[in-house]
């Protein structure tokens, strides 16, 4: 019975692969351009991505948060600055945006299908020869300020960006996407230009095209575009982002603000997915488990009355993704809820936690999931790109079909070497009269768990 249930379940997925290799074309150009191009002629609408492998993780202390200033003085330095970029994507009835996360740069536009070869003139010229000016600094400075300053009066984000000071230490500029006031304060034209010439070469970028499009029309115009564009040499070769230094200890973080509700964080850090991708296909299998509302852990923690929610996820990337634990609970149910985190952490590296009924509703799920996400237009694009840079695409066509052969033992195994026996940083957010009993819970969570 086992087997067939095994082989009935893992029998959609590699039919998804199938499906995903007859949509995904792939051509790199002669000076190293990926090219994937993913059809889908249901709607008349098509997005166009160039990202470009960097954001957060090439930061130095000094950096914090230029690439994310840089992704937005791209869009200033278009052209000879007659006429901008949105104007242009304008013409085009395009929407369009900018994007800088931990291990990637992107730009994209999404637009009606016909136009989709102006749109990759358009990104062309957008990354091909920028131009950096001291008061177009000045102005988008203060745009990004502004978006730091939002960021800066939300507790959430402020309890995220603690707790994650935390787990990655000296090297948590690598993983500051937002960054700090100073360097962005202090960045010159000059630099943006450095940092152009470094990372914004076409053998570290990729042109993503989705939609309503032909593969062989986007190739013949992508070579139009982008096939002069010289190559230079590999960003990662001179300049090797290091890699993340482990946490050696359990730290605590409080911080007090005018909430209703407690936010419990809780961030170990997880698998690279170049490094360690097995580990990856059971992290997604274990957060898909556990987040299902009809689990166990929902049941032990949610159901029961302990967290009015709770969450477990593993965000993939090359260079050590976390994995994070948040629930919201009250001050009166807290020692309680901690209580019970602390017992469905420990079960759930035993052999009887995860099921293979259970794993077999998150397989499909998982290809449902990656049916649906082929209908999502600029959403796909965005996704294919993420994952070419963290990990190629080959991860992404093999995904669903990988996911579909982890085990319960597979699971078990990854929370024991990822969760229960290693370092964690626990995060909390409070009001200032509850913060000096909530520091003696946490105090006395970290004492029970470090005796797992």
């Amino acid at each position: 019975m086992l087997a067939a249930a095994t082989l009935a379940a893992a029998a959609p997925a590699a039919a998804q692969r199938t499906t995903l290799e007859k949509l995904v074309h792939q051509q790199k150009l002669d000076n190293g351009l990926d090219v994937i191009v993913m059809e889908n002629h249901a709607v008349p609408i098509a997005t166009a991505e160039i990202i470009f492998r960097g954001g957060a993780s090439t930061q130095e202390p000094n950096d914090q948060g230029v690439p994310h200033l840089f992704e937005h003085m791209l869009f200033k330095g278009f052209g000879t600055g007659v006429r901008s970029f949105g104007s242009q994507a304008g013409d085009l009835h395009a929407g369009y945006n900018g994007t800088t996360e931990d291990e990637a740069v992107t730009y994209y536009l999404t637009l009606p299908s016909r136009k989709v070869e102006n749109a990759i003139d358009l990104l062309a010229g957008l990354v091909r020869n920028p131009h950096f000016d001291s008061e177009d600094l000045k102005t988008e400075r203060h745009v990004v300020f502004g978006e730091f300053n939002r960021h800066e009066s939300d507790q959430l984000f402020l309890l995220d960006r603690e707790v994650e000071r935390r787990l990655w230490g000296a090297s948590f500029h690598r993983k500051n996407i937002g960054g700090e006031a100073i360097p962005m304060l202090r960045v010159t034209p000059d630099r943006l230009s450095e940092i152009y010439k470094q990372y914004y070469v076409p053998n570290n970028a990729a042109l993503v095209v989705t939609g309503d499009v032909y593969a062989d029309r986007v190739f013949e115009a992508a070579r139009k575009r982008f096939g002069s564009w010289k190559a230079a040499p590999d960003p990662f070769t001179a300049h090797p982002i290091p890699p993340m230094p482990p946490l050696l200890k359990t730290e605590i973080a409080i911080l007090e603000g005018p909430v209703e509700h407690i936010t419990l964080e809780i961030a170990w850090q997880g698998p690279s997915v170049r490094g360690d991708p097995a580990a990856t296909y059971a992290a997604d299998a274990m957060a898909s488990v556990v987040n299902d509302e009809q689990s166990r852990f929902q049941q032990n923690l949610v159901d029961a009355g302990y967290f009015q929610t709770a969450s477990l996820y593993y965000q993939p990337l090359d260079h050590t993704g976390p994995i994070t634990f948040r629930g919201t609970t009250s001050m009166k149910e807290l020692a309680s809820a901690l209580t019970a985190l602390e017992a469905e952490l420990r079960m759930m590296s035993a052999s009887d936690y995860f099921t293979v009924e259970e794993l077999e509703g998150a397989k499909k799920r998982r290809a449902v999931q990656g049916v649906l996400q082929l209908e999502q237009g600029a959403g796909l694009a965005h996704s294919v790109g993420y994952w070419w840079a963290v990990s190629g695409v080959d991860y992404y066509l093999g995904y669903v079909d990988n996911l579909s052969t982890r085990t319960p033992a597979d699971v078990n195994a990854f929370v024991a070497r990822y969760i229960t026996k290693r370092p964690f940083v626990i995060g909390i957010l409070t009001t200032p009269a509850d913060g000096a009993q909530v520091e003696l819970y946490l105090k006395q969570y970290v004492e029970l768990a470090e005796d797992r």
